[in-house]
C-alpha cells in the first residue's frame, strides 16, 4: 500500500543536521511490542549474543522460539496526553505552558520537526476517558483547542525472568538477558507473520519487558524494502516517479538517523516514519529506481530536508505552517494540476453521426458499428425511428456472417425479437430447458404456444426486456438493435483490452508493461462518461494518462474509447482516493468524536476552507452550545476521513441525521504528492523535476 498518513508526533529533526558523509547503516525497529518471535535462519545458523560470540546453532530449516519471561506482566508502550493548542512558536507555547501551571498543571512540551513551533501536552493516561476530567477542566478555563493525543510511554527498564530459545524439541536454552544477534548462513532472516529480512537482526528486552527487533542494514538496502512499500512498483509503474520516491525516502533516513535512539534503533518499519517490508517488499522496478538514484538526497541550504509526502494532495498541496506549524520554505503549497495538459489527438476515420450525444449508447451497441451497422445508425433521429424488416435485414446477414452461424432470413410477421432469436439460432436450445410455468413468471404465457418458451429464455437471459413481451407499441430501430446486440455478447462475449495513454502513444495495460496501442487503418472514436454512457466523436484530444479501451477490428472499423476519467484532469487522478465518499449516521459520527473530545453530542460543525478547498480549521459545536476548534492532522483524524479536502451536507434531524462526506485526497497534503508524482511521470516529468516541483527550492545532492 501507498504511505497514507504521517502522525502528528514526527520526527524529531536531529538539530542543525548538515550535509555530511552518509550513515553506512541504519536500524529498523521492526517491533517493541511483543514477548516472544518465531524465527528461522536461511540455511541455518547461529544465534550470537550481541557482540557475536556463538550461543548456539540453529539447523537448516529450523524453527526457534524466541521467548523473554517477564514474569507474566509488561508494561504498556502508549499512554494519552491531552494536547492543548495547535503547534505554537516557542514563546507562545511557554506562555501558553505558565498559564496551565499555574491553574495546577504540570505541563511539558515537544518539538514539532523542520519547525520552529511546539506542541503542548498536559497530563499521563491510561486510557482516552481517563483523560476526560482533565479535558473538561481546561474546557472550564477557556481553552477550546483541545485533544486527546496517542504518545509513547517512558517508563524505567523492567526486570524480567530471563531470555530463553525454545527449540522444535521443547528444549528450553537459556540465552543473553542482554539479547541475542541472529546469523543466518545464508543472510535471510525470518520472522514467523513479520517477513524475510536482509542485514542483522538483533532481538533484546526493552523497558516495557518486551522485546525489541531491530534490523540494522546499509542505506541503500534499506531503500529496496521501503520505496515498493511506500508507492507500489505494480501501482504506479512510472521509473521517474519512483525514482523520486527513493530520493525522498533516502532524504528522509538520512535526516532521522537517531530519532529513536533511547529504543536502540533509528526508525520503526511503519507510517510512523517510512513504512518498510524488508525483503519480501523488493521489486525489481524499484530496485531500478534505488540504484540510480544512489546517494541521492534533496537539501535545502545545505541540509537534507524533511522530505514528507503523502498518497494523494486531493488536487494542490498545502503550506506546513497549517498543518504541523513552522515556516519551511520547501514545503509549500503547490497546484497537483498541469499548466498545460499534454494531449494526444485522435480521429474516427468513417463517418459518424453529427452530435452525437446519446446517454443510453452502451459498448454492445456501439460493437454494431464495427460493420454490423453503418455508424451513422447512432444517431438519435435514427435510431428513434419505427424497426423494420428490411431495415434490420442487412445487420442481421452481417452478424450471422461474423458469427458463422447458417443464414436464416428474418421470417416475416409475428414479434419481432423472436424473429431475430430465430434467426441466430436461439430457438433451438429452449426444447428440455424451459418450462411453461417460467412463461407464466416472465409474463409471456400470452403469446403463442411455440413462442413462450423462446420468450422465457430471452427474458431469463436478459436478452429482452421482460415489458417488451406486454408493450403496445412496435420497437424503435434502437430497441431492436439493443436487442441483436445482446444477442451477439451472450453469444460471442467482449471484453475490451483497456489500458493507460503514454506519451509515446503507446499504452501501459494494468500489471503489464508499455506496448503499441493495437490501432487498426479504420478507427471509430468514441468517449466514455463517468456513468458509462458513450458518445461517438469525430475527433478528440486525448490527455496522456487517460484510459483507453478498445475491441479487435472485426469489421472495416476499430473501436477505440477514451474514458473520461471521474477524477478529472489533476496529476493526482490515478487513485481511488482522488475522490471519496463517507456517510455516518449521527450515532456514527458522535461515537468518533468521542474517541479524542468529551461531547454529549454534537449541534453543528463550521469549517473555514483555504482557496483550494482545504478545510484549515473546524469548530464542533457540542450539545450544550461549547465549541471545539480543531486544526491540521487533528480534523480528518476526529472525523475518521482520509483527508481535510472535503465538504459535508446533512439529512434530517436529531438522532436521525445522517452527515455525508463529499471529499479528495489521502493525507496530511505536505510535500511530495505520491499519486501526483506519477501523473507527473506520465507526461514526461524526471525524478529531478517532480522533486523541484513538490519541495520548491529544494537541491539535489549526492551524498560523500
Amino acid at each position: 500500500m501507498l504511505r497514507r498518513t504521517i502522525p502528528l508526533l514526527l520526527p524529531i529533526l536531529l538539530g542543525a543536521l548538515s550535509l555530511r558523509a552518509a550513515e553506512p547503516m541504519v536500524r529498523i525497529g521492526l517491533d517493541t511490542r511483543a514477548t516472544e518471535w518465531v524465527v528461522k535462519l536461511r540455511g541455518g545458523g547461529q544465534i550470537c549474543d550481541r557482540a557475536g560470540n556463538p550461543v548456539m546453532t540453529v539447523a537448516p530449516g529450523e524453527k526457534l522460539r524466541i521467548w523473554w519471561d517477564s514474569r507474566g506482566i509488561s508494561d504498556p508502550t502508549e499512554e494519552y496526553r491531552v494536547q492543548v493548542s495547535h503547534p505554537l512558536p516557542s514563546a507562545e507555547a511557554d506562555a501558553l505552558m505558565a498559564r496551565l501551571r499555574a491553574a495546577g498543571e504540570q505541563p511539558d512540551r515537544v518539538k514539532v520537526p523542520d519547525a520552529d513551533t511546539w506542541r503542548v501536552l498536559d497530563g499521563h493516561f491510561p486510557t482516552v476517558t481517563a483523560a476526560h476530567p482533565l479535558l473538561k477542566k481546561l474546557q472550564d478555563l477557556g481553552m477550546d483547542e483541545l485533544w486527546v493525543s496517542s504518545e509513547p510511554r517512558a517508563v524505567p527498564p523492567r526486570k524480567g525472568r530471563a531470555l530463553y530459545a525454545i527449540t522444535e524439541a521443547y528444549e528450553r536454552r537459556p540465552l543473553p538477558d542482554a539479547g541475542v544477534w541472529l546469523k543466518p548462513a545464508n543472510g535471510l532472516v525470518t520472522l514467523e507473520g513479520k517477513g524475510r529480512y536482509r542485514g542483522r537482526v538483533d532481538i533484546f528486552p526493552n523497558a516495557q519487558g518486551r522485546l525489541t527487533v531491530v534490523d540494522t542494514l546499509d542505506l541503500e538496502t534499506y531503500l529496496r524494502g521501503v520505496v515498493p512499500k511506500e508507492m507500489g512498483a505494480w501501482d504506479f509503474p512510472a521509473l521517474e516517479a519512483l525514482k523520486a520516491q527513493a530520493v525522498a525516502a533516502r532524504t528522509y533516513a538520512v535526516a532521522n538517523l537517531g530519532k529513536h535512539a533511547a529504543e536502540g534503533f533509528d526508525m520503526t518499519d511503519t507510517v510512523a516514519d517510512q513504512v518498510y517490508g524488508g525483503r519480501d517488499a523488493e521489486e525489481p522496478l524499484t530496485d531500478q529506481a534505488v540504484q540510480q538514484t544512489a546517494g541521492l538526497v534533496a537539501t535545502y541550504a545545505g541540509k537534507p530536508i524533511l522530505a514528507l509526502f503523502m498518497a494523494n494532495c486531493g488536487g494542490h498541496t498545502v503550506d506546513v505552517s497549517q498543518v504541523f506549524g513552522g515556516d519551511a520554505p520547501y514545503l509549500r503549497g503547490v497546484s497537483d494540476y498541469p499548466a498545460h495538459p499534454i494531449t494526444l489527438p485522435f480521429a474516427s476515420t468513417l463517418p459518424v453521426p453529427p452530435q452525437a450525444s446519446q446517454p443510453w449508447l452502451d459498448w454492445r451497441l456501439l460493437r454494431l458499428a464495427d460493420g454490423i451497422i453503418p455508424a451513422t445508425w447512432l444517431d438519435p433521429h435514427v435510431l428513434d425511428a419505427p424497426a423494420t424488416r428490411a431495415a434490420l435485414a442487412g445487420p442481421v446477414m452481417a452478424l450471422q456472417q461474423r458469427l458463422g452461424v447458417d443464414a436464416q432470413p428474418l421470417a416475416p410477421g409475428g414479434n419481432l425479437y423472436l424473429a431475430l432469436a430465430r434467426s441466430l439460432g436461439f430457438d433451438r436450445v429452449v426444447e428440455g430447458q424451459e418450462r411453461p410455468q417460467d412463461a407464466v413468471y416472465f409474463e409471456a404465457d400470452h403469446l403463442p404456444g411455440p413462442d413462450r418458451l423462446l420468450a422465457e429464455f430471452l427474458s431469463r437471459r436478459g436478452l429482452v426486456p421482460e415489458g417488451a413481451w406486454l408493450a403496445q407499441t412496435p420497437p424503435t430501430l434502437g430497441e431492436a438493435l439493443q436487442v441483436l446486440a445482446r444477442m451477439w455478447q451472450d453469444l460471442q462475449p467482449m471484453t475490451p483490452g483497456e489500458g493507460t495513454l503514454l506519451l509515446d502513444r503507446q499504452v501501459r495495460v494494468k500489471r503489464g508493461g508499455p506496448e503499441p496501442l493495437p490501432l487498426a487503418p479504420g478507427l471509430l472514436l468514441a468517449e466514455e462518461s463517468p456513468d458509462g454512457s458513450l458518445r461517438l466523436v469525430a475527433r478528440d484530444d486525448v490527455q496522456v494518462g487517460d484510459q483507453l479501451e478498445w475491441l479487435p477490428a472485426g469489421g472495416p472499423a476499430q473501436i477505440l474509447v477514451r474514458r473520461l476519467d471521474p477524477d478529472g484532469a489533476a496529476w493526482d487522478r490515478y487513485s481511488p482516493s482522488a475522490h471519496w465518499r463517507v456517510e455516518y449516521t449521527e450515532a456514527q459520527l458522535l461515537a468518533l468524536v468521542q474517541k479524542r473530545l468529551r461531547v454529549h453530542g454534537i449541534r453543528g460543525l463550521r469549517l473555514l476552507h483555504d482557496a483550494h478547498g482545504r478545510v484549515l480549521e473546524a469548530t464542533l459545536v457540542d450539545d450544550h452550545g461549547r465549541a471545539h476548534r480543531l486544526r491540521g492532522m487533528h480534523i480528518r483524524g476526529l472525523l475518521g476521513l482520509k483527508d481535510n479536502v472535503f465538504r459535508y451536507l446533512t439529512l434530517g434531524h436529531g438522532a436521525d441525521r445522517h452527515w455525508i462526506f463529499y471529499g479528495r485526497g489521502w493525507g496530511h497534503g505536505v510535500g511530495m504528492c505520491q499519486t501526483g508524482a506519477y501523473g507527473m511521470a506520465l507526461e514526461g516529468a524526471t525524478c529531478a523535476q517532480i522533486l523541484q516541483h513538490y519541495y520548491p527550492g529544494i537541491a539535489l545532492t549526492q551524498l560523500k
